[in-house]
């Protein structure tokens, strides 16, 4: 039995040489040596227009949760969905003057089809902001479209998140209210949805801000979500202590893992699959990585690969309406 002297002598733990992050730690448990090239090494990855999409889109959410919308006929003659096609166009223009790397790499098809599929996803999400108000003045929870606007706007958007402890910071895009008082965290995805299932990676993402959320604000939120915005989707994660301690022993296993694994390319052993043929330090795309790609043979998607959907195990759940929950986006 270990004494309270023996204890106090133990050596504390720490972290790694490396501040983490939610994409660090996915990347890791994906492949720990494009881990190393990029993080470590920092060699620059090829740029895509998917990245350049999301961070606008973000920009136009966390804009549009700060504006204040002061009358009902701003809704109901369409101000909002001007408003976010304004400024979606405003920051297209910015964007592509700034990123002119964007026309070396995509044609002009391309960057016409990424911009009309973007302007429909932010009008979708408006509108259906719009409907779900609407229900809530028909259902008579708020009186008017105004005061609901402003009873479930995010608290905050694009909230840091960090710990000194972990060595390990992360950036929530929203925190909402709960009409019983708790609290939500959602992130919202332009990409594209995986069926009934949650993918493994998002949610390492939300117990990880559910975490970290917990430890700075002192508050462990009731449930953490997925909007994927393009369906107006929202999968959602009610979070217990075993969340936070799942996340916990996650951050720890990778700090443990840097620190054995330290600096040496050779310790960061290669995950061939599929995917290696689109990363940016695959060998056949002039990175670093000779990685022999697998021999691709069709397989059904393993249930591993996803987050468990049963509320006996993860507690994840999919609502379907707002008389069950109401969903925040």
């Amino acid at each position: 039995m270990t004494t309270t002297k023996e204890k106090k002598e133990e050596k504390k733990w720490e972290p790694s040489f490396m501040r983490l992050s939610p994409s660090k730690i996915n990347t890791y448990k994906k492949c720990p040596r494009e881990f190393y090239y990029k993080y470590i090494k920092k060699i620059p990855e090829k740029k895509t227009i998917h990245l350049f999409r999301g961070t606008l889109v973000h920009k136009v959410l966390e804009d549009l949760f700060k504006t204040k919308f002061r009358t009902l006929s701003q809704w109901e003659k369409g101000g909002p969905a001007m408003w976010v096609q304004d400024q979606f166009e405003k920051g297209w223009e910015e964007k592509i003057a700034k990123h002119k790397w964007l026309w070396e790499v995509h044609t002009d098809e391309e960057m016409d089809a990424m911009y009309l599929e973007t302007e429909e996803l932010l009008q979708n999400f408006v509108h259906s902001v719009n409907k779900k108000l609407t229900e809530m003045v028909k259902w008579k929870i708020y009186k008017s479209k105004y005061q609901a606007w402003n009873a479930v706007a995010p608290k905050y958007a694009e909230k840091w998140v960090k710990s000194k402890e972990y060595a390990i910071v992360g950036v929530i895009d929203v925190v909402c209210n709960d009409f019983d008082g708790g609290t939500t965290l959602l992130d919202y995805k332009t990409s594209k949805r995986y069926g009934p299932y949650l993918p493994e990676e998002y949610y390492r993402q939300l117990i990880i801000y559910a975490f970290l959320y917990t430890l700075e604000m002192g508050e462990m939120p009731q449930f953490v979500g997925v909007n994927y915005l393009r369906f107006d989707d929202t999968f959602f994660v009610k979070i217990t202590q075993s969340e936070l301690d799942e996340a916990r022993d996650l951050i720890k296993f990778v700090h443990d893992s840097l620190k054995e694994r330290e600096e040496n390319e050779d310790r960061y052993e290669q995950v061939p699959q599929n995917l290696c043929k689109w990363c940016s330090f695959f060998k056949g795309n002039g990175g670093p990585c000779d990685v022999e790609l697998p021999k691709w043979k069709p397989k059904a998607k393993k249930k591993e690969n996803y987050a468990d959907v049963s509320n006996e195990t993860k507690g994840f759940i999919e609502l379907e309406s707002q008389e069950q929950f109401p969903e925040y986006d």
